[in-house]
């Protein structure tokens, strides 16, 4: 087969691929909202927490060791072309940095969202502590057995962030395919760049349903998340010496970090603590966590790249 009939032929499986499974936490949260079978609905609620903090492992072992170590790699590499020399930790800064700047633009997104909203008028200290005392009930009977998986909502710049990250990390996936100069180096990793990005489809697709996103902007961001990895195999076809240069070596490293703060935050101040703070099926969640991080980890170990 010649290769780039085999890179044409990758480009659409993982469009395909990837939107398949990005689009089925929509298929299961339709079905959920549509029964009305109370048994079907307890059921349908545990199974959406586990696949969150399964969500949760495959975003850890994504940033931890999918990213950070091309991180490592791409900026040692390029300051080393560049002839810079530092006993600063350059990488372990930018994916810091990644996850401040996620901390900040959130916190002033909130902090304004808030002081748009009209200012409470004052309440007598006895009715504020037994208000306090009301809605601590309210928060204790939440931790019922059924749960609407989308009562709960994170607000939507989480999400919005996780797909620009993932995004970012499609496309240099996608370059790296179309760089490849055997037709059998591309077929053997394509094959674990799309069990991969099935994986992670699916987990942005949960993480997509549970946000404060309508169903356009999830149908929206699904189509911006499929179509980067093609998108990136394209430009690694047209420009087969693309990314060896210093300067562009170093921005990949960059990129890469950003985006590996993006997922640590996510995943430590968004998904895990959601699903492991509401005391309901916690062994079975640190379970489903622990299989979601051994599935990367899976993928790493069989990818030859």
């Amino acid at each position: 087969m010649d290769i780039t009939a085999a890179k044409c032929i990758v480009l659409v499986a993982c469009l395909f691929v990837t939107m398949i499974f990005s689009l089925m936490p929509l298929k299961l949260m339709a079905e959920f909202r549509t029964t009305r079978d109370l048994t079907k609905r307890a059921k349908f609620s545990q199974f959406i927490g586990l696949m969150s903090c399964f969500a949760g492992g495959v975003f850890m072992a994504t940033g931890l060791l999918d990213l950070f170590p091309e991180v490592l790699e791409n900026v040692t590499k390029g300051l080393s072309m560049l002839h810079i020399k530092t006993t600063f930790p350059v990488s372990e800064f930018i994916v810091v940095f990644g996850f401040l700047f996620v901390v900040v633009l959130e916190q002033i997104v909130l902090d304004c969202q808030q002081s748009d909203q009209p200012i409470a008028h004052e309440v007598p200290r006895g009715d504020l502590e037994q208000s306090t005392e009301v809605l601590e009930d309210e928060e204790r009977s939440i931790g019922s057995d059924i749960q609407d998986p989308t009562e709960h909502v994170h607000p939507s710049l989480r999400s919005v962030l996780l797909v620009a990250a993932l995004s970012l990390h499609s496309v240099l996936e996608g370059v790296a395919i179309g760089l490849q100069p055997s037709v059998d180096s591309v077929v053997q990793i394509s094959a674990a760049v799309m069990l991969h990005k099935a994986v992670i489809a699916f987990s942005l697709g949960l993480n997509l349903v549970q946000s404060a996103l309508g169903l356009t902007a999830i149908l929206q961001s699904c189509l911006v998340f499929c179509s980067t990895s093609p998108i990136g195999i394209g430009l690694g076809m047209l420009a087969d010496d693309m990314g060896h240069t210093p300067q562009s070596v170093l921005l990949n490293g960059v990129l890469q970090g950003l985006a590996c703060g993006t997922f640590i935050y996510v995943t430590f101040f968004e998904v895990l603590p959601r699903e492991l703070s509401n005391g309901i099926q916690r062994l079975p969640k640190v379970l489903a966590v622990l299989f979601g991080f051994s599935v990367v980890c899976g993928v790493l170990f069989l990818d030859p790249g």
